[in-house]
């Protein structure tokens, strides 16, 4: 099913309820969004556009940007967004590589002009009829999203995800995470990727109230906001959370106790800040999961109930299968790469061979882990990030972990560098506390030696103001790489 039928069923169940808060205060009700949404479904079918049709949307966090959202479902269109800070190189990559004909953004910008197919979405729109009810969300088509990677490792691919897909997910988080109705979430992540975009589906499939911010910005506004407003799941990547522990744990603490739930994504998150969070908010659950585009929410861990096991990611959420190696001679406490299955997985790339990436319907993420005797697996790296030094293997994070806890590492990223005797070397960047100089360089490599087999010393540390990431919180390593050619 659809699942913009779950929002019509919310809508007529709870009219009058507030479904999304903007960032100025202004309140809109779950009514109110459900017409929006189908007056900009009249634009798009003026346009031609219908079932199975493929439509591009590029807005910040914004109410605009969920009704646009609406309304493209309603049609039963196949959505494809890409973020609003994305160069026009690669809006131009997705409408190619999807044949997309109608593209919809807030406002005309000039470095987009040359792209066909642009819609505005309507400033006037209350002057739009609404798109009758016996035309919407018909079932006809069954893929819901087109979310394209990343493309840190390669070329960004198109990850098809249908509605059944993203409906096995609602159930999921919903289940172990105990979302009902009555939570109110503050969320700061972009919803043009999956993590916050399926607590908007949550949250429209129970009868929640959402309020949306672009970006962690004026973070003790924020927290004040978080107890002001009762709000019962903040939502978060590591990095913020760093963030706010580092410089408003005292407001946190103030402001965020009465938070229901934490669920935290995107990237590993260090043991010294989960401990801070449990310590801080002993009567918040503090969640964890792990997934990927392809394979959202595959495990999971509630860190108050599981204090033993907080460098691990969890066990599968219902539904999903994890195992590590061959699943037919699964590996147990040994490093090999994760494979997942079950229905939340997607099926295919978009326009591309996909049979590489599965094996007997288990999907090779291509990340590396080790699953323990009780089942919680732990993530140790990408498969494609990991160094050889000559015939000797080992992964970026085994030494990361080992440089956060110098007292003068701030943030650290480990690549590999062509290395003419090994094949490659280890190279850390290092973002220090204080000015650096060689003295701090003599003491990292002191620091490693003692926790550390030599081979996996850095050969190379290079002192930089910041690590460059995405806005998910993954390194850009080969950003980093690119920065040690000549």
């Amino acid at each position: 099913m659809n699942v913009a039928a779950n929002f019509i069923a919310t809508a007529q169940r709870l009219p009058d309820k507030p479904f999304l808060v903007a960032p100025n205060g202004a309140s809109h009700t779950y009514s109110q969004i459900f017409s929006r949404a189908r007056r900009f479904a009249t634009v798009l079918a003026s346009r031609g556009a219908g079932p199975g049709d493929r439509i591009i949307l590029t807005f910040p966090n914004s109410v605009d940007y969920l009704c646009a959202y609406l309304g493209a479902l309603f049609l039963d269109c196949t959505v494809l967004i890409v973020d609003h800070r994305s160069r026009p190189a690669h809006l131009e990559y997705v409408q190619g590589n999807c044949q997309v004909s109608l593209w919809v953004a807030p406002g005309e910008r000039a470095e987009y002009g040359h792209i066909p197919g642009f819609v505005m979405f309507p400033p006037d729109l209350e002057r739009i009829p609404e798109m009758p009810m016996n035309r919407l969300c018909d079932g006809k088509n069954p893929l819901a999203l087109i979310m394209y990677t990343s493309g840190a490792t390669g070329v960004p691919k198109g990850v098809c995800l249908s509605h059944d897909n993203l409906q096995h997910t609602i159930r999921s988080i919903t289940r172990w995470a105990r979302i009902d109705e009555s939570d109110r979430e503050l969320t700061t992540l972009s919803l043009t990727h999956l993590f916050g975009l399926a607590h908007t589906h949550i949250y429209w499939t129970l009868g929640g109230t959402l309020f949306i911010e672009e970006g962690l910005k004026d973070i003790p506004r924020l927290l004040e906001k978080i107890s002001r407003e009762r709000i019962t799941s903040f939502p978060g990547t590591p990095g913020g959370f760093k963030i706010i522990l580092d410089q408003f744990a005292d407001l946190f603490a103030k402001h965020a106790r009465g938070l229901k739930y934490i669920i935290v994504n995107s990237a590993p998150m260090a043991q010294e800040y989960i401990e801070r969070v449990l310590e801080l908010l002993p009567g918040t659950r503090f969640y964890m999961y792990y997934g990927l585009t392809e394979a959202s929410r595959s495990c999971f861990i509630c860190y108050n109930d599981h204090r033993d096991k907080l460098k691990t990611v969890g066990r599968p959420t219902p539904g999903a299968e994890v195992c590590v190696g061959l699943p037919s001679s699964p590996l147990v406490n040994e490093v090999g790469e994760i494979l997942i299955r079950g229905p939340h997985l997607t099926s295919v790339y978009w326009g591309m061979d996909s049979t590489l990436h599965f094996t007997d319907g288990w999907f090779r993420t291509g990340d590396l882990g080790t699953v323990d005797s009780d089942g919680f697996l732990t993530w140790e790296g990408r498969l494609k990030e990991q160094i050889n030094i000559d015939g000797l293997k080992l992964t970026p994070m085994e030494v990361e972990t080992v440089l956060m806890d110098h007292e003068r590492v701030m943030d650290c990223a480990v690549v590999g560098a062509p290395d003419e005797m090994t094949g490659e070397a280890v190279v850390a960047f290092v973002v220090p506390s204080g000015e650096p100089d060689k003295r701090l360089e003599i003491d990292l490599r002191k620091h490693c030696k003692s926790r550390l087999e030599m081979y996996k010393i850095p050969k190379r540390i290079v002192f930089i103001e910041e690590i460059p990431r995405t806005d998910t919180g993954k390194t850009k390593r080969m950003a980093l790489k690119d920065r040690l050619l000549p």
